[in-house]
């Protein structure tokens, strides 16, 4: 991926040095950063005997009366923000023509960082939730105070001790009484609507961060973004115009919960996207309990032991399923029916012995209905007329021989979802 993208290119500030006084009682102690609008030092507050984060405006950019008023909005914005999952914001001062705001220092990584140490592996679903809780939290209490962030990335928030999550820098946040900001935030996670200059109305300027909320957790979900491109325009334009690639095809294992979730994040129109990242939130919830708790029985009808022999992998290994019962004809699995319960039948269309897979599929479902168990049938040859025919009969879902493992898995794992 272009990680350049991720990132916006701003010119680089002046930086104080070490050691430089900024106001009556904070010392410099090293460059933490910088953003769109200025640059971060660590520095020491000699009264307080603590260390903080001190962010200065870049100074072409506080030259006229109205920059320097933008920069006191988006102090105040901040500052009108109280929230474990904020990073908060202390006092106002000026140096050297400069204005800068003092804030917590987060003793720690980026989110950015951290994904760059694990090779952007992608997360489970209790990883994510360990990141997106408190990020979605933290946006909640942002857009309550009348703010938006506008530029929700990972370099933007911050891990703390005991991995305490906290949204930082608000170097594209605009005040919800405000015109919309001119600025664009960083190309992978700007929302349509910002890259158009649309003009929207206090109550839809906060869904901008929804969206950016939505690429974040597929990335988290997948290790990469969902828009890539080697230069902005051409990311800008998949925003505008691509569909958002399914998580599924990625991330097999995760419920389709997660990504109706992060679908709807993605969503081109503002109006179409949830207020709040709450449902991505119970979705994510949801696939964590899943993963912990693992699926009851499946039963398995196949004339070829090599076959059920692989179907059972999948089920046992990617599928969590506690039990795994194989039969190799049609009596064989009626027999096995009896006064035991299977979250899932896999049926073999062309089976040696007894009924065939028609046959059985009928009797199966003719015993017992959709809402007790799903019916999964593959076969080494198969046709949409034979698929209808199967549909009729009760089966859920076809597959052809051979199996593409990962869309075997997808559609086994949809199956027993609903189940």
């Amino acid at each position: 991926m272009n990680r350049a993208i991720r990132q916006r290119s701003d010119a680089p500030p002046s930086v104080p040095a070490p050691g430089t006084l900024l106001g009556p009682r904070l010392r410099v102690v090293r460059e933490l950063g910088s953003g769109g609008m200025g640059v971060v030092v660590l520095a020491r507050d000699e009264a307080l005997e603590r260390d903080v984060a001190v962010k200065l405006a870049h100074p072409h950019l506080v030259e006229s009366a109205s920059q320097r008023r933008r920069f006191l909005e988006e102090a105040r914005a901040i500052a009108r923000v109280r929230h474990p999952a904020v990073v908060e914001i202390f006092a106002f001062g000026e140096h050297a023509g400069a204005p800068y705001f003092t804030m917590e220092y987060v003793p720690g990584p980026s989110l950015e960082d951290h994904l760059a140490r694990s090779g952007y592996a992608p997360m489970t679903p209790t990883e994510m939730l360990g990141v997106l809780r408190p990020v979605v939290a933290g946006l909640g209490a942002i857009h309550a105070r009348g703010a938006v962030h506008g530029d929700l990335k990972p370099a933007n928030i911050l891990i703390g001790e005991g991995f305490r999550v906290l949204v930082a820098d608000f170097g594209l946040s605009f005040e919800a009484e405000r015109a919309p900001s001119e600025l664009l935030g960083t190309p992978a996670y700007t929302a349509p609507e910002r890259i158009r200059g649309d003009v929207m109305p206090p109550a839809l300027r906060p869904r901008a961060d929804l969206y950016a909320l939505g690429v974040l957790a597929w990335e988290l979900s997948t290790g990469r973004v969902p828009f890539d491109a080697p230069d902005a325009s051409r990311v800008h334009a998949q925003h505008l115009y691509k569909t958002p690639p399914s998580l599924l095809e990625e991330r097999p294992d995760l419920p389709a919960r997660v990504d109706d979730a992060v679908q709807a994040l993605l969503a081109k129109a503002p109006t179409e996207r949830p207020a709040s990242g709450e449902e991505l939130i119970a979705a994510l919830e949801d696939a964590e309990a899943r993963a912990q708790q693992p699926y009851r029985s499946v039963l398995l009808v196949d004339d070829d032991p090599d076959f059920r022999a692989l179907l059972r992998a999948c089920f046992e290994c990617e599928l969590r399923v506690q039990n795994v019962v194989e039969a190799g004809s049609g009596p064989e699995a009626l027999e096995a029916l009896r006064g035991a319960h299977y979250d899932l039948v896999v049926v073999d269309l062309n089976l040696g012995e007894g009924p065939n897979g028609l046959e059985l599929t009928a009797a199966i479902r003719e015993r017992h209905p959709a809402h007790e168990l799903g019916i999964l049938v593959v076969t080494g040859q198969g046709s949409a007329s034979d698929w209808r025919v199967l549909s009729r009969l009760g089966a859920d879902a076809f597959v052809v021989k051979p199996l593409e493992p990962d869309a075997f898995i997808t559609t086994a794992r949809r199956l027993l979802e609903e189940g």
